[in-house]
């Protein structure tokens, strides 16, 4: 946050569902699409209950769409089928969740709903995962899906597990994947190994 601007704090929330801020005389919305809520007995809100605590937790993430003038971006957090199926039954025959970038749900997981990928129809999917770790993530059907169910005649699939690679010295280089857009067009690039004669993979997503 840049000094002088501490009164541009704006809070949302499930009752404030968008957040709307200008920068460079360009409008960006912040869009809650998740968590909702149920209503018990007592017409307190609730969390919908998903089989089992894990997939609860997991399934109640927070779901934002960031629209900057024409280019939208749909953060997924750790979404299950579970969660899918019931986002896209509480919005029903709206779509919401439509967005040029995505970030791939549950770090690469094989649980997910393929209705709902088709909903989002990105131009380019970031799955974000560690390395050793017990899960195996991303999945490769994930990877597949995000593809199969993408925008475009090359949809792009960034994986920052798979950009990681090791040099001829064993080091670790850790995969970066950059965004950067004006709000009409997208540009997106990856680290690459071998640092010449560019440092990295760039491409041009989409032209609006």
């Amino acid at each position: 946050m840049r000094e002088g601007r501490i009164n541009d704090f704006k809070r949302g929330g499930y009752r404030s569902r968008d957040i709307e801020i200008m920068e460079n005389q360009k409008k960006c919305t912040i869009e809650f699409l998740g968590p909702v809520f149920n209503n018990d007995e007592n017409n307190n809100l609730v969390y919908k209950w998903f089989s089992d605590s894990s997939h609860t937790r997991n399934g109640h993430s927070l779901v934002l769409k960031f629209t900057y003038e024409d280019v939208s971006i749909l953060l997924t957090g750790d979404l299950n089928s579970k969660s899918q199926d019931h986002l896209m039954d509480h919005y029903k025959d709206s779509n919401p969740f439509k967005s040029d970038v995505t970030k791939g749900c549950h770090h690469g997981s094989s649980d997910f709903d393929t209705d709902f990928l088709e909903l989002i129809a990105p131009f380019a999917t970031v799955i974000s995962s560690g390395d050793n770790e017990s899960h195996a993530h991303p999945r490769a059907d994930a990877v597949g899906a995000a593809g199969k169910y993408s925008r475009g005649k090359k949809p792009k699939v960034y994986s920052t597990e798979l950009a990681r690679s090791v040099n001829s010295a064993g080091e670790i280089l850790y995969g970066m994947i950059n965004l950067r857009s004006l709000g009409n067009q997208i540009y997106m690039a990856q680290m690459k190994e071998a640092k010449k004669p560019d440092i990295w993979d760039s491409y041009s997503i989409i032209e609006k």
